[in-house]
């Protein structure tokens, strides 16, 4: 990688930079604090809705599949938006695209307080997860810039731990809104706090050998422990390139193994996004603003979860485990244990039975999220790429995402309950385990 401001040189040798880390400022963690503010403020804008879902069914007099089908409408236009938001952050980089992305994202998210009618919502959401599709590449882009390779999951988990976050705060805080203000004014309110997560990015983000506040100590400390690097011709050809390594990636079975892994273990955390409230309130009979604090547990225990699975992996790596190995690993032995909570939930004996179940099942889900992010850098062999594979992935995942919604509805239509929907939750986790515990083992020659 070359340096372009002189004064920041690279003096220190190999040794020096792996002897610690840096003392003093350390900007690639402002960085992160940037993409947490973000990712906290998107979440609250995803997940405000299924808080709100009661009683927008109630009030303007929507079915549970017709609810399933608003639900999904953020999912579907996301997941296949994952597949140019990556090559577009890897062809533009992460500062502009963000931007962008985080004020449509906002404006949107106000605007649905609007809404009356289903194509009104669907719409609206539809814009919403098409604002929303680079966050996540855009921000492992960034991680991988800016964090040497035995940091990358810990500094991934902080930000993936911010989604556990904003799902916790939003059920509490859109509650609260909702009964002081009304849903309509409670999406207003979210949607302008987002405009302070695009303040803070802006504000932050630069490449590190462009950045005015990093320290030589702290690029010579991330630049000497990286160990995907795209050399200096790379570089140079990287913007012509890109387009067609993209459509090579689909040659490898590793990718197809990714998508599949990616869409059963998304489509479990888009169950808990979009039916835990209406779970909580139908199926184990909680007032609207007891399943509105209620629902914060599960996610709270999921932020903890996150930062631990992150810490777990990067130790992995540490002790020479190849990295690759360390992030599937943890996938796939989160995803077991995910599905056997969920198989708990579905036989509980009763509501607290059922609340813990739910609780450790988000736990062991997010146990997985950090190495699911990290995963995508450690797949490939140069940095070029690794929006693209994050943002691969991911598509897989929503794909899952987008369907929870609707099946949940349907089958809880049909069956009058969650339990079969449960148990089709804990079989498709079986698959992920099976996709990154066997078939995701070989590097990308990209």
């Amino acid at each position: 990688m070359s340096v372009e401001n002189p004064a920041k040189g690279t003096g220190t040798t190999d040794a020096a930079a792996k002897s610690g880390r840096p003392r003093g400022k350390n900007v690639r963690w402002a960085i992160i604090c940037a993409i947490t503010m973000l990712t906290i403020t998107n979440y609250l804008d995803r997940g405000n809705l299924s808080v709100a879902a009661p009683t927008i069914r109630e009030e303007l007099g929507f079915s549970n599949t017709e609810m399933g089908l608003v639900l999904s409408a953020f999912i579907w236009p996301y997941a296949i938006m994952n597949l140019p938001a990556g090559w577009v952050v890897d062809r533009f980089g992460p500062k502009v695209i963000m931007t962008v992305a985080a004020a449509v994202w906002s404006i949107a998210g106000a605007v649905t307080g609007l809404a009356r009618t289903i194509g009104t919502f669907i719409g609206l959401r539809v814009v919403l997860g098409i604002a929303e599709a680079p966050l996540f590449p855009g921000a492992l882009k960034a991680t991988n810039e800016w964090f040497p390779e035995h940091e990358k999951a810990r500094a991934t988990s902080v930000y993936i731990a911010a989604t556990q976050v904003g799902l916790a705060i939003a059920p509490p805080i859109t509650t609260a809104l909702m009964l002081a203000f009304g849903w309509k004014l409670m999406f207003v309110i979210v949607g302008v706090l987002g405009f302070l997560g695009v303040l803070a990015w802006v504000v932050v983000y630069r490449k590190p050998e462009r950045h005015p506040w990093v320290s030589a100590e702290e690029l010579d400390y991330i630049q000497h422990n990286q160990r995907t690097e795209v050399s200096q011709k790379d570089e140079a050809g990287e913007a012509s390139s890109v387009g067609g390594d993209w459509l090579r990636l689909f040659r490898h079975g590793s990718i197809w193994a990714m998508i599949v892994g990616a869409f059963c273990l998304q489509y479990v955390f888009w169950f808990y996004i979009t039916w835990l409230p209406s779970y909580l309130e139908s199926a184990l009979h909680f007032s609207l603003s007891a399943a509105g604090l209620l629902s914060a547990i599960p996610y709270i225990a999921g932020g903890v979860a996150v930062v631990i699975g992150g810490r777990f992996s990067d130790r992995l790596v540490k002790r020479g485990i190849r990295p690759l190995d360390a992030r599937r690993r943890t996938i796939a032995g989160g995803a077991l244990l995910t599905a056997l909570a969920l198989v708990g939930t579905a036989f509980s004996t009763g509501p607290a039975v059922a609340i813990i179940m739910l609780t450790l099942g988000m736990f062991a889900y997010s146990l997985t999220t950090a190495s699911y992010w990290a995963l995508a850098a450690d797949v490939v062999t140069t940095s070029k790429m690794v929006g693209s594979v994050g943002s691969i992935q991911n598509f897989g995942g929503f794909l899952g995402g987008a369907f929870a919604p609707i099946a949940t509805g349907v089958i809880v239509d049909v069956t009058g309950g969650f339990v079969v929907a449960l148990i089709v939750s804990a079989a498709l986790l079986l698959v992920t385990v099976a996709m990154y515990g066997s078939l995701v083992r070989h590097r990308l020659p990209l």
